[in-house]
């Protein structure tokens, strides 16, 4: 492991064991509250797929968009093979004869670590820093295209599909293209590897497709417009080209929103305990520090009060043996019992001035004190 990924674990690890766990639970709060978010995303689009209806193609414009005015919309779920219009263009790739509507050309500069002589092939930055350590380039290009029903395949009842802008969701492309280009190593790699970080070890070129005559399940708002039906995406939703059917994607969602629910109880379980535990520690801590203080104060008051009798009845030194002296003065009895170590060492002076130093310590054992105690004889 490079001395980076060392250090970045410390830190993580001082992070969160910062404030008892505090900083730890609000973490996993966080987490909580967004793996929350996405379990509410995927079961409201579960319903929205569920309660979309699947039609058939050539029922769309007779029968479910029937007494629709243009610009009007109605979720459905249509299935179709992918068909250029008439009087349309497609596309032919590069490297490949298959026409097809939509291209997608991506570009991966794929980095390595050092696998030397220490063994370690551990990147922890490479988990957070995905993105820097694989630079993506893509560029995608589209035709216009409709869907036509698989019993008929006649071009006149045909589901024309709109892009409205760049399409999130992921779309049913076949890869036709597959290279991977080694990237001629220098002179900069070698100080990049004994420094300990990535370096471009190749180039992934790819080419995917959306070739024409693919059975394919379009699900979004269906509308009429110039006579024409249409099909354009439904932003609350993560389909909209697949090639799952209706059914799989319910599964598909149904899947998704459980695991998101569980992964919900589990961090907010773990955060709560984490977050009891930090505030439990934190009152502990505002207990003894108000009982240390109290202690003290009574401290002070008794040996206020019993400071002139006892100036005046101690015994002398050479009264006292050994065991009773003040292991600091070596004058007076020992009157003050530390807390929580609880030898009785000092008397009340000098445990005051034990008191007052930066860090109180006792003489003894060097344990830290958290306040003392007035003893008095039986």
């Amino acid at each position: 492991m490079s001395a980076r990924d060392r250090e970045t674990i410390e830190a993580l690890a001082r992070v969160a064991a910062a404030l008892d766990g505090a900083v730890l639970g609000l973490g996993t709060a966080a987490l909580a509250v967004a793996s929350l978010g996405k379990y509410l995303a995927a079961s409201g689009a579960l319903r929205r797929i569920a309660e979309a209806p699947a039609v058939a193609i050539p029922d769309l414009r007779y029968s479910f968009l029937a007494g629709l005015r243009d610009g009007e919309s109605r979720l459905a779920a249509v299935r179709g093979i992918v068909r250029s219009p008439p009087g349309g263009t497609f596309l032919t790739p590069p490297g490949s004869r298959e026409h097809c509507v939509v291209t997608r050309h991506t570009q991966t500069c794929l980095f390595g670590e050092w696998r030397g002589i220490f063994g370690w092939t551990f990147d922890l930055h490479a988990l957070f820093f995905k993105s820097l350590k694989e630079q993506i380039i893509t560029s995608s290009r589209w035709v216009s295209f409709g869907l036509v029903d698989p019993a008929s395949e006649k071009l006149r009842e045909m589901v024309h599909v709109k892009f409205d802008g760049p399409v999130h969701q992921s779309l049913p492309l076949t890869t036709v293209y597959h290279k991977l280009i080694p990237v001629e190593q220098n002179s900069y790699t070698l100080f990049q590897t004994i420094v300990g970080n990535g370096y471009p070890i190749a180039l992934l070129d790819e080419e995917k497709i959306l070739p024409i005559g693919k059975e394919i399940t379009a699900i979004g708002l269906c509308r009429l417009k110039n006579q024409n039906v249409e099909i354009s995406l439904c932003p609350d939703l993560p389909y909209f080209l697949s090639d799952l059917t209706k059914g799989e994607m319910e599964a598909e969602m149904s899947s998704r929103a459980r695991l998101f629910f569980w992964v919900t109880v589990a961090l907010g379980t773990v955060s709560v305990g984490l977050l009891g535990h930090a505030i439990y520690r934190l009152w502990e801590r505002v207990k003894r520090h108000r009982e240390a203080r109290e202690a003290q104060e009574r401290f002070h008051e008794a040996d206020n009060e019993d400071d002139a009798g006892e100036n005046g009845s101690d015994d002398e030194p050479g009264e006292m043996g050994d065991g009773q002296l003040c292991v600091i003065c070596l004058r007076k009895r020992r009157r003050a019992a530390f807390v929580p170590c609880g030898h009785l060492v000092c008397c009340c002076n000098c445990a005051k001035r034990v008191e007052l130093l930066d860090e109180p310590l006792c003489p003894v054992c060097r344990q830290d004190i958290q306040y003392m105690l007035r003893v008095y004889d039986s």
